[in-house]
């Protein structure tokens, strides 16, 4: 087995809420709210049911053989050769993933906290803590999320406490004004953005302890993390209104910089980034983990941990070239990117459960 480090249950559970919020802490308002205008709550809502069932369709990959990853299983179910033109899909897909989420925060970054630094300086930056952290083990990862996983609900908690006096209930109305096919469309976004991105958990389950409450907790914490971004575009619809939530790409940091308690408690939106940095952190060390992860298994190597400092460089080169600048990448990259989420996230996966139950009743006759 390449990986022979363990996480506990808790670990796991930390890393699905850390990597459900993600990087959708940020954009998760502005993206939802731009296709279900003051309905964005509702979506997210019902996205969060839709969700569980997404996370099922991974628990039930998982359970076909639990000692296999998600590589191992399109391998396995799928052949030598089909098996290795979708693994090498999924891989490219965490590939571009990894990427993309280190370019999401170098914009944010540039945009509204070192606005004087070099782009490539802070790519440079994260990819060296993203490989530090890969270098120091699975199990590593798994303890530094939980240690961080009170940190980040707090300081979430207290965003939302100090900004509920500003709320307006008018600002959501009328409900449902547009019909049924707006929020229907943001629940689409909400399984995809979310949700469908948590494939790469089918890569950590088999190296997670066996225990009784694993569905229980692995489901609980996606829900949560679902509820804790419908709280978020909740909170930015009541005090900002649907229109400025959707043309405000960083919306919630720009809510968190309301934040005014008797002229004494302001000026908090930096420390509130530290918590973005941290939640897209883990999501961005977890794409990285399965690039490489995929790699050595399709190419049947001892192990992933000489492929960390190459694979660095090359993600590191994609997250620039990737975009030539933030306009190109809202109008042309996301809105393919749900597709590509469906595919990966459900498609894929139903198809290999399908395949699997089919070639084992043919062995039966």
């Amino acid at each position: 087995m390449i990986e022979k480090g363990r996480l506990t249950v808790r670990q796991l559970a930390s890393l699905m809420f850390l990597c459900t919020i993600g990087e959708q802490i940020l954009f998760f308002p502005s993206m939802i709210t731009s296709y279900a205008q003051q309905d964005a709550w509702i979506s997210s809502l019902l996205g969060v049911g839709g969700g569980i069932g997404v996370l099922l369709i991974m628990l039930a990959v998982y359970r076909l053989d639990p000692r296999l990853n998600l590589i191992e299983h399109v391998l396995r179910v799928l052949g030598p050769w089909v098996g290795a033109v979708i693994s090498a899909f999924y891989i490219f897909y965490f590939l571009i993933g990894a990427s993309t989420f280190i370019r999401e925060m170098g914009d944010f970054m540039t945009t509204n906290i070192l606005r004087n630094s070099p782009l490539w300086v802070l790519h440079l930056t994260f990819i060296c803590a993203l490989t530090w952290g890969l270098r120091s083990g699975l199990p590593n990862m798994g303890r530094t999320a939980e240690i961080l996983l009170p940190v980040v609900i707090l300081f979430l908690i207290i965003l939302t406490l100090c900004l509920l006096p500003k709320a307006e209930l008018d600002n959501i109305k009328p409900i449902l004004g547009r019909g049924f096919l707006d929020p229907f469309k943001g629940f689409i976004a909400v399984l995809t953005y979310p949700y469908c991105e948590l494939c790469i958990f089918m890569m950590l389950l088999p190296y997670t302890e066996q225990r009784p409450h694993l569905k229980r907790d692995f489901l609980l914490m996606g829900m949560i993390g679902g509820l804790m971004l419908t709280l978020t575009i909740s909170m930015c619809l009541l005090i900002m209104g649907p229109f400025m939530t959707q043309h405000y790409w960083f919306t919630s940091f720009n809510l968190s910089r309301l934040i005014n308690i008797g002229n004494f408690l302001e000026r908090i939106e930096a420390i509130m980034a530290s918590v973005w940095v941290i939640a897209v952190f883990f999501k961005s060390v977890l794409f990285f983990y399965s690039f490489v992860l995929g790699l050595a298994h399709l190419f049947r190597l001892s192990s992933y941990r000489n492929l960390i400092f190459p694979a660095a460089f090359l993600i590191l080169t994609c997250s620039i070239l990737i975009a030539p600048n933030e306009t190109f990448y809202l109008k042309v990259i996301i809105p393919y990117w749900i597709d590509w989420d469906l595919t990966c996230g459900i498609f894929l996966p139903l198809l290999l459960i399908l395949i699997h139950h089919l070639k084992h009743k043919l062995q039966k006759h």
